[in-house]
């Protein structure tokens, strides 16, 4: 490995000067976040990242817990199927069994290895009590990366 890269990420554990890979998730995680129901449709999610710019949103069960986020992609690949459904079919519909979320606690390399184990560019930073507090995605990471 590339000695600059190890010295960025920090490689040489935590003991060492933190890197960037052992930062908080707060100093990169997007705040507040935008979230949806389970029960919205995918056209009204839709609807939400188009007005607001994104490309993802956090989705909640009726109890305002995280259950996942929903990618632009998951949408689009739903209208390209059936274009119709997008009036009809629930944001439930087209989660991840296991939905990418990490611990407010966590670091920059616990999200990072999350993104790439779950094969996902964007995941959910959620409270004690499984509430979204933030986002990170793969733009914010590279971001990070840039400073």
């Amino acid at each position: 490995m590339d000695t600059r890269i190890a010295e960025t990420w920090g490689t040489a554990g935590r003991a060492a000067e933190p890197g960037l890979a052992w930062r908080q998730l707060s100093e990169v995680m997007s705040a507040p976040v935008r979230c949806v129901e389970t029960s919205a449709t995918l056209g009204e999610a839709l609807g939400v990242m188009v007005r607001d710019r994104l490309r993802h949103l956090v989705v909640t069960d009726e109890g305002g817990r995280c259950v996942g986020v929903l990618a632009d992609r998951s949408v689009v690949a739903a209208w390209a199927t059936e274009p119709t459904s997008l009036t009809y079919r629930r944001v439930s519909s087209v989660l991840d069994r296991t939905p990418a979320v990490v611990a407010a606690e966590a670091a920059v390399v616990d999200a990072a290895r999350l993104m790439r184990t779950e094969c996902v560019d964007a995941v959910a930073v959620v409270d004690a009590r499984g509430v979204a507090v933030g986002i990170v995605t793969g733009s914010d990471l590279v971001a990070l990366l840039a400073r």
